[in-house]
C-alpha cells in the first residue's frame, strides 16, 4: 500500500480564506499564507488552494497568494484552481510555484484546452476538478462556477472525458456534502476511482477523523481534502495522521517534514535556467532558505559564467526542449557541464539530460547521460489496487551506492521524497545510480550522479527535510 496524502483545503476569496456550505454562506477564517503555514508545519502533504469566484467575476487572483506561500518557507506541493482559462494562466503560477493547476469551468467550455495543456505542461500537473451534485436513482451530475451552474453532464461520465483527455488527477467535490460536516459522498468517489486510473482526491464533508477513514476504506481514493475541521480547530493534520496510522493506513512520519532553519555561513552565488517549463520560484526560495543569492538565468551566454547551475523542471519533455533549444540553451549547458561545474537537475530537469524520451511520442534529449525517459506500466497490467498513474505522491528512496549519505547531508532517517510524475529516466550506465525508488513493481532510478552532475526524479524543493537537505548539500559545492 502508498501512503495517503492528506491534503487541507483553502477556499480562497480576495485575500482571505473563506469557509460555508455548500460553497454558500461564505465565513473569512483566516489568511492564506499563515493557514497554509499551520497546516505545513502541521504535516500536510500537499496544499490546495481554490479561488472560489475566480469563474464567476472571470479573473484569477492566485498568483500573489502562491508567491507568498513559496516563499513562506513551505516545501510541500501546492495545487491551485480558480479562474484557470488559459496556458499563460497556468505558466504564470507555475513560475510563481504551484506544482498542479486544477481546472473545472475552462474544461467545460473548452475540453481541448485539457489536452493542450497536458502536452505542454505534462499530465502530472493537469487536475480535473469535478464538482458534483446527486440527482437520484444513482446519478451525480457536474457543476461549475463553484457548484453554481449546470452543465447536464453525468459526473461519472466526465471524469472518464477528463482522463481522455489527458488530465493526470482528479479533485472530486461534493457540493451536496461540501462543508456540511455529514461525512463524504462514498458512493461518488468510489464510482469515480473505480473507472479511472489516475490518482483521485476526495473531498467535501469531513467532520471528523472517522469520516476520513470511512472514506479512505470504502472508496480506495489517494488522497483525502478538507477544510473546515482544520479551520475551525477541530482536529490538526497530525491527529488525523496518528488516527490513519493506529488503523493501518500508511503516513509520512513526522521527521519527513521537520526542516530546522540553518546556521548561515558562507553565502553562494546560485544560477537557475529559466526556460518557461519549472516552478521556478519555489526553487529560488529554497536556496535562498539556505541564505543563498540565486540569478534566473534567461541568457544563454551567462551560462558559462555560473559557479553552480540548476535545471529546474514541471511539464512534458518534448515542450521542454524545444524551448531549450528555441532560447539558445543546450550547448551553453552541455559545455558547462564538459567542464565538470556543479549542476543539479530536478524531475523533467533530469529527465532532458537523457538521450531520448517517448512522452507524447519520440523526442531526443541532451543525451549528455546515455539512457532513454519511458512510461510506467498501465493499470492493467500491475497487480495493486492502489497503483495508478501518474506516480503522485510520497514514497521510499534505497541507496543503490555510498554516495547516497553524502548527497543527504547523511541525514538517513529521512527516507521520503514527493514525486509527481508518469515516466522514468532508465541510465545505460547503471554506476550513475545513486538511488532507486519502487512503483508498483518497477524500480526506477530516482537520483543519478556522473561526476559533478547531479540529478533528481522528484522535487528536493517540494520534499521536506530529505529534499532540503539536498538542496543544502548542491549549495555548499
Amino acid at each position: 500500500m502508498k501512503k495517503i496524502r492528506i491534503i487541507p483545503r483553502l477556499d480562497v476569496k480576495g485575500p482571505n480564506v473563506v469557509k460555508g456550505i455548500q460553497m454558500e454562506g461564505l465565513r473569512v477564517v483566516g489568511k492564506p499564507d499563515l493557514l497554509a503555514k499551520k497546516y505545513y508545519e502541521s504535516g500536510a502533504d500537499e496544499i490546495i488552494y481554490i479561488d472560489i469566484v475566480a469563474s464567476l467575476y472571470e479573473r484569477n487572483n492566485l498568483l500573489e497568494v502562491v508567491e507568498n506561500t513559496t516563499s513562506n518557507g513551505i516545501f510541500i506541493p501546492i495545487t491551485v484552481g480558480g479562474g484557470i482559462r488559459t496556458i499563460e494562466d497556468i505558466k504564470k503560477l507555475l513560475r510563481a510555484g504551484a506544482d498542479k493547476v486544477a481546472i473545472n469551468t475552462a474544461a467545460i467550455r473548452n475540453p481541448g484546452f485539457i489536452n493542450q495543456a497536458s502536452r505542454m505542461f505534462g499530465s502530472q500537473c493537469i487536475v480535473g476538478s469535478i464538482e458534483a451534485k446527486y440527482h437520484g436513482e444513482d446519478k451525480w451530475e457536474n457543476y461549475i462556477d463553484c457548484g453554481r451552474e449546470r452543465t447536464n453532464l453525468d459526473a461519472i461520465e466526465w471524469a472518464k472525458k477528463l482522463v481522455e483527455l489527458g488530465a493526470g488527477e482528479l479533485l472530486v467535490t461534493s457540493v451536496d456534502k461540501e462543508g456540511t460536516r455529514k461525512g463524504y459522498d462514498v458512493e461518488l468517489i468510489k464510482k469515480i476511482s473505480s473507472v479511472v486510473d489516475v490518482p483521485v482526491i476526495a473531498c467535501g464533508g469531513a467532520s471528523n477523523e472517522a469520516d476520513i477513514l470511512n472514506c479512505l476504506e470504502v472508496t480506495r481514493c489517494d488522497a483525502v481534502a478538507f477544510g473546515t475541521i482544520l479551520h475551525y480547530n477541530e482536529t490538526s493534520i497530525d491527529q488525523v495522521k496518528a488516527y490513519l496510522k493506529k488503523n493501518n493506513f500508511l503516513m509520512r512520519e513526522k521527521n519527513e517534514w521537520q526542516v530546522e532553519q540553518p546556521n548561515i555561513n558562507n553565502k553562494k552565488t546560485l544560477s537557475v535556467i529559466d526556460y518557461g517549463a519549472g516552478n521556478l520560484q519555489s526553487v529560488v526560495n529554497a536556496f535562498r532558505f539556505f541564505g543563498n543569492k540565486v540569478k534566473i538565468i534567461e541568457n544563454p551566454e551567462e551560462i558559462l559564467k555560473s559557479s553552480l547551475l540548476v535545471l529546474p523542471g514541471d511539464g512534458a519533455f518534448g515542450y521542454a526542449m524545444q524551448e531549450l533549444k528555441n532560447r539558445g540553451f543546450i550547448e551553453p549547458i552541455k559545455k558547462y557541464i564538459k567542464n565538470n561545474k556543479p549542476f543539479l537537475g530536478i524531475c523533467l530537469g533530469m529527465q532532458v539530460l537523457m538521450s531520448e524520451s517517448f512522452e507524447f511520442g519520440h523526442h531526443k534529449g541532451l543525451d549528455i547521460i546515455q539512457g532513454k525517459v519511458v512510461p510506467f506500466k498501465p493499470k492493467k497490467e500491475v497487480k495493486d489496487t492502489y497503483y495508478r498513474i501518474p506516480h503522485m505522491g510520497w514514497n521510499k528512496l534505497t541507496p543503490n551506492n555510498g554516495f547516497f549519505n553524502e548527497f543527504i547531508s547523511n541525514k538517513s532517517s529521512c527516507s521520503e521524497a514527493y514525486f509527481i510524475h508518469s515516466y522514468y529516466v532508465y541510465p545505460e550506465n547503471p554506476k550513475n545510480i545513486v538511488a532507486i525508488t519502487t512503483y508498483g513493481e518497477q524500480k526506477f532510478c530516482s537520483i543519478l550522479r556522473r561526476d559533478s552532475l547531479f540529478a533528481t526524479q522528484f522535487h528536493p524543493e517540494k520534499s521536506g527535510a530529505l529534499g532540503m537537505s539536498i538542496i543544502q548539500y548542491f549549495s555548499s559545492l
